[in-house]
């Protein structure tokens, strides 16, 4: 089993042909390109400061993998990057900004082989990554960032080599970064805000994750009824092709699918399949991404949770060494004193508080600062995907009525179509609409009375 992407054996154009084609663009739907919440990226990916392009199969079988060239506004000179470069950026991110909000990655694909459609979503969600991160300055801009973005070879293992931070450099880092934070900040009241909102996330992540697979089961029906639609209008063609031809004499010109002068209605059916969009396609997309971005704010919740038990945990310790030091200084003995002097014991143990409590200190700190800027992404991150919800039903919509639309282009040009070759057969639409039986049309049967005995 691979850890990253491998693709199937296909011609080399077809096999790396991974540009991509938004179907939005040719109906005029556009898209903000300074939008960090999207379904589909800018149509060009030069307005990205960094974005990935060229997908690239290097090795065979197991071990083969993907790279991807490097590219953007802020990228200087000819670099390729992996999955698992991204992975190192990603896990290093999460490691030295606790408590931050971080857009996510798409997750590992674990398989043997792998389609180049599912090729083509890491990347359209790898560049989401891309453009979410260069929206956030502080992490664009931060060394981690810096070092991926450099002309660098074994970038993962650069970035697994930078050391964590401890907890006074964290709280440095954190204080610079948000260095306008209010020091009165009452975090008893923010504390519940934030607790309530994870609670609510947790719950909402299972929803939308049943949400995704009724909508999966969408996709794949419509993808059927796609091949079965395109199956009928094969049908057509085919019985032109053995009936029609014969009962006109082989006048070709009496054909409607097969009529070489019918080069538009030709060229309908050819781009039948590609015309017909698939609306459900995005959203499943749009669902995709909520799951990272919820996932990746409860982490970010996640890391505020982790050092409010520290801070518990420091609290407890700090009142264990107090409550030891006046049992000693009582003149009571346990093993820390046994065999050891009784200043040599308190002085030791003092010190030991001292250092307790600036720890204690800079977590409530660091909490502080931390929960009073998660506060602040929870109201964006609310806003975010109330517009995103907004944004995804119209795009449905357009793409449900532009579906609709390709049916009945092709409708109208059959009915034109016919119109030329057979105009009697049209004379009078109404009289091949089927009206549904009314009561007053019900046929009643003569009774026909038996024999009298």
């Amino acid at each position: 089993m691979a850890e990253e992407d491998e693709i199937d054996d296909k011609s080399p154009q077809e096999q790396y042909d991974y540009s991509y084609i938004d179907p939005l663009t040719s109906i005029g739907f556009q898209v903000e390109s300074n939008s960090i919440y999207y379904i589909y990226p800018p149509k060009e990916l030069s307005t990205y400061p960094m974005y990935i392009e060229n997908p690239e199969k290097h090795g065979k079988n197991v071990g083969s993998f993907i790279s991807y060239t490097l590219n953007g506004k802020d990228i200087i000179g000819k670099m390729t990057r992996r999955y698992s470069d991204f992975f190192a950026l990603y896990e290093k991110l999460v490691q030295r900004w606790p408590g931050v909000y971080i857009p996510k990655i798409p997750p590992k694909i674990i398989t043997k082989n792998t389609s180049r459609k599912k090729i083509k979503r890491r990347m359209r969600l790898l560049n989401r990554f891309c453009l979410n991160l260069s929206e956030i300055d502080y992490l664009y801009n931060c060394d981690e960032t810096s070092l991926f973005k450099s002309n660098n070879q074994d970038i993962a293992i650069l970035i697994n080599k930078i050391p964590e931070l401890t907890l006074e450099e964290t709280l440095h880092r954190m204080k610079e970064t948000f260095s306008n934070y209010n020091e009165n900040y009452d975090i008893l009241l923010g504390k519940p805000k934030i607790l309530n909102f994870d609670n609510f996330l947790k719950k909402y992540l299972k929803n939308i994750e049943l949400f995704q697979k009724k909508v999966e089961t969408a996709v794949e029906k419509r993808e059927q009824e796609k091949k079965k639609y395109y199956e009928l209008i094969n049908g057509y063609v085919e019985y032109e092709e053995n009936s029609i031809l014969t009962y006109t004499e082989e006048q070709i010109e009496k054909l409607i699918f097969n009529n070489p002068s019918n080069s538009d209605l030709v060229e309908k059916i050819k781009t039948l399949d590609k015309k017909m969009i698939n609306p459900f396609t995005s959203l499943k997309d749009w669902l995709e991404e909520e799951i990272l971005d919820t996932e990746g704010m409860l982490l970010a919740i996640k890391g505020i949770t982790d050092f409010m038990e520290k801070e518990e945990k420091y609290e407890q310790k700090l009142t264990s060494i107090e409550n030891e030091i006046k049992k000693v200084e009582a003149g009571g003995s346990s093993i820390k004193t046994l065999f050891k002097k009784k200043d040599d014991v308190i002085n030791k143990m003092t010190k030991e508080k001292e250092e307790t409590k600036q720890k204690l200190e800079n977590v409530q700190l660091l909490v502080k600062i931390l929960a009073e800027n998660m506060e602040k992404q929870i109201n964006n991150f609310k806003e975010t995907k109330k517009n995103s919800y907004y944004k995804n039903i119209k795009i449905f919509a357009i793409l449900q009525k532009e579906s609709n639309k390709v049916i009945k282009d092709l409708w109208d040009s059959i009915k034109n179509s016919i119109n030329q070759i057979a105009p009697d057969a049209s004379k009078s639409n109404e009289e091949y609409l089927v009206k549904p039986m009314s009561q007053e049309d019900n046929i009643e049967v003569e009774q026909i009375d038996g024999d009298e005995d």
